[in-house]
């Protein structure tokens, strides 16, 4: 499986992940694009890629802003956001433990047959939100 990472997780947790899941390949997004790229431009990039890799994500914005859902959207990718609080763990105290803690979980639903969304919790929870197809569609509440 290809797996991409964007800025707001860090590149030490793409290695990290690579290093543990000698099966999948795993790229950040300084690896291939430059600091300044849009959000809208890399998921386009990326949707017309095959294998399409799944994207996992801090930053929760994307699933709310118009102009990135619609990106996601049309490049029809399946994406894992990491939960608000992900981001505050100390990398070595916490974030590294609890991804590899988490990561079979999310290969368990990486491969759907139709691209997905997903919340990975500081719970370690792995949450379907919805199809990337019906972003935009409902309120999350809705989703459930």
């Amino acid at each position: 499986m290809d797996f991409f990472m964007d800025r707001n997780v860090g590149v030490k947790m793409a290695h990290l992940i690579e290093a543990f899941d000698r099966e999948s390949r795993v790229r950040h997004l300084d690896d291939e694009f430059t600091h300044d790229t849009p959000d809208t431009t890399w998921l386009h990039a990326l949707g017309k890629r095959t294998p399409k890799p799944i994207v996992i994500g801090g930053d929760g914005s994307i699933l709310r802003n118009e102009a990135e859902m619609q990106a996601l959207k049309e490049a029809g990718l399946t994406y894992f956001v990491l939960a608000k609080g992900w981001t505050n763990l100390n990398w070595r105290d916490s974030q590294a433990w609890m991804i590899i803690k988490v990561w079979p979980k999310i290969i368990a639903d990486a491969a759907p047959l139709r691209p997905t969304i997903y919340e990975v919790t500081v719970g370690l929870k792995v949450e379907r939100i919805c199809l990337t197809e019906e972003l935009g569609r409902r309120s999350r509440r809705e989703r459930g």
